[in-house]
């Protein structure tokens, strides 16, 4: 049974669930965030024409001398564009899959996305998501499979190498799919220019709300006002703010946060947490909004970086 069929006889049970927990068929283990604080150095280029995004990026990365970033992707195109999307699982026990592989009309031109850079099993590695439009004008995002390839117009990028860091992805016994997990280095290596910025790098597992995952990482840090950047990963479904104050519910088991962007302010007697989102659903189709504070827990994980603001 294909991913289409498998959501056509579910289509209904998708319906009404977003902010539900999921249950995996895996043991959870008792540390729900894990962190790495880490200096900053912020790398503003373009990805080169016709490589392959996981070199692109680490042709950026490798001259700072870190092991790890968190990108920011802005315009430009896509030559080739292999991608899938969230769908409900495929096996007994798992409750989210992806959907079958889908390439893109090219070339496609790049709105937003983002990307984790670090290494899998010894070899460099990219999570990326991403929304563009396609060749015949057609709003659409997921998350990039390895062959994604630059196209002739370079893609702009902020990159935010992080000294003090290494992530390594692997099989997450929890969900049994990959993620990247923070690790804490010695930055000796990696010139770090004099009032860098702080920022911490996490991963969120299944379970943790978004904004209840921003207020534990910055009062750990000891961050007073901050903002959220170049951080995907996955939540069950959505629940954004609507244009009126309604509920926009955006269907279960899992979206794909192609980008979340926000801050924190502590200033004041509550901490103050805005976060904003680009998510693609089950059906592949692009979402944008606020989301709702404690209704957003992640589905199988999230990579968050959050970077102190001093004034």
């Amino acid at each position: 049974m294909n991913a289409a069929d498998t959501l056509g006889q579910n289509e209904q049970t998708a319906r009404g669930r977003a902010g539900e927990q999921l249950v995996h068929r895996g043991p959870a283990g008792s540390e729900r965030i894990i962190s790495v604080p880490s200096p900053v150095v912020v790398v503003r280029e373009e990805l080169a024409s016709g490589e392959l995004i996981t070199d692109a990026l680490w042709a950026l990365l490798e001259p700072t001398g870190a092991l790890a970033a968190s990108v920011e992707l802005g315009t430009g195109t896509f030559s080739h564009l292999p991608y899938v999307f969230p769908a409900l699982g495929a096996q007994e026990g798992d409750p989210v899959s992806f959907s079958e592989p889908q390439v893109a009309a090219g070339p496609a031109m790049v709105l937003s996305g983002s990307a984790t850079v670090g290494y899998r099993y010894g070899e460099r590695y990219t999570h990326t998501h991403a929304t563009w439009l396609d060749q015949r004008g057609n709003l659409r995002g997921g998350h990039l499979l390895p062959g994604a390839r630059v196209g002739d117009v370079p893609i702009e990028v902020v990159l935010r190498a992080l000294p003090g860091a290494e992530q390594l992805s692997a099989d997450d016994p929890e969900t049994g799919m990959p993620a990247f997990a923070p690790r804490p280095v010695d930055p000796v290596t990696a010139p770090v220019p004099e009032g860098a910025p702080r920022a911490v790098i996490s991963r969120v597992l299944p379970g943790i709300h978004l904004d209840d995952a921003v207020a534990q990482v910055c009062a750990e840090a000891g961050f007073t006002r901050a903002r959220v950047r170049a951080s995907l990963g996955s939540t069950v479904g959505a629940r954004l703010v609507g244009e009126d104050g309604d509920i926009v519910e955006v269907d279960w088991p899992a979206v794909e946060f192609t980008q979340l962007i926000g801050g924190l302010d502590g200033t004041g007697d509550e901490p103050r947490i805005t976060l904003q989102g680009t998510l693609v659903d089950i059906h592949g189709e692009v979402h944008n909004g606020v989301i709702r504070r404690g209704e957003n827990p992640v589905a199988v994980t999230f990579e968050l970086y959050v970077e102190e603001v001093l004034r």
